[in-house]
């Protein structure tokens, strides 16, 4: 159910409308809904929980009340989605800062503090009447106690509530991340992609780890290397060879 509409005209483009939710199956599946209609660029789908959230790989995302769940829509000029969907944990660490929590990012979208996941973002790119969108979606364990997690994500997350003494409302924690994901969205159309990469680079606490990506069945073990100017992460494996991946599941060693 739909339970407010709040509009900012101070923002460029995300964020300038807002429609918040009680619950919905998952505010990216909201926002798809919503482009069959006429919707203004940047418009925001806020919900209270989700009923089926989904990370990446088609991961379900534990969505339970006093989390933050919220997707937001654009048409970028190119076909940009995965890109996108990277940088936009640039806000996110931020926002997550600005409120008390030195997090970083764990290639290629998890926000993390201490080895554990607090936020995570999911982009994906949607054709409507010939038209390209792309619906970015963020979840972060805000006001969420840890036990309400599944048992088994418990060890590997954590939450704003459980590292900062100070209670921050979602209302406060989305404003203020969706004032620095539309600054993030103006310099994505203003700048070369590089110097975005460039700043990600500075954020990424994946760079300089040993790491091992698993894709099917193959699995490679080596050292996270650096950002490709396509955004892939760069490993260098035990024999000194270069591999650039997008996708698989990626481990950071010990």
């Amino acid at each position: 159910m739909k339970i407010g509409e709040v509009h900012d005209a101070n923002r460029k483009t995300v964020g300038r409308t807002i429609l918040h939710f009680d619950a919905v199956e998952s505010t990216n599946e909201t926002a798809k809904e919503l482009l069959e209609s006429d919707v203004e660029e940047g418009l925001v789908v806020w919900a209270d929980r989700q009923v089926a959230g989904r990370g990446r790989h088609g991961r379900a995302w534990a969505s339970p009340l006093g989390g933050l769940y919220a997707s937001f829509m654009v048409r970028p000029k190119e076909a940009h989605a995965w890109l996108l969907g990277l940088l936009v944990g640039m806000p996110v660490v931020k926002a997550l800062r600005h409120f008390g929590v030195f997090a970083g990012l764990k290639y290629p979208n998890d926000a993390v503090y201490q080895n554990r996941k607090i936020a995570g973002i999911l982009s994906e790119g949607v054709y409507r009447h010939d038209v390209y969108h792309v619906i970015v979606g963020i979840g972060v364990n805000t006001n969420v106690d840890l036990d309400k997690l599944p048992p088994d994500v418990q060890p590997r997350a954590t939450t704003l509530k459980r590292e900062v003494n100070l209670f921050v409302a979602n209302e406060e924690f989305l404003d203020y991340l969706l004032n620095q994901v539309d600054d993030l969205y103006s310099r994505y159309r203003n700048t070369r992609i590089e110097f975005l990469l460039k700043d990600y680079r500075g954020q990424c606490t994946t760079i300089g780890k040993r790491v091992s990506v698993t894709i099917g069945k193959e699995k490679l073990t080596g050292k996270a290397y650096d950002i490709a100017t396509n955004g892939a992460l760069i490993v260098v494996d035990d024999q000194g060879v270069k591999h650039e991946f997008f996708e698989g599941a990626l481990e950071i060693l010990k």
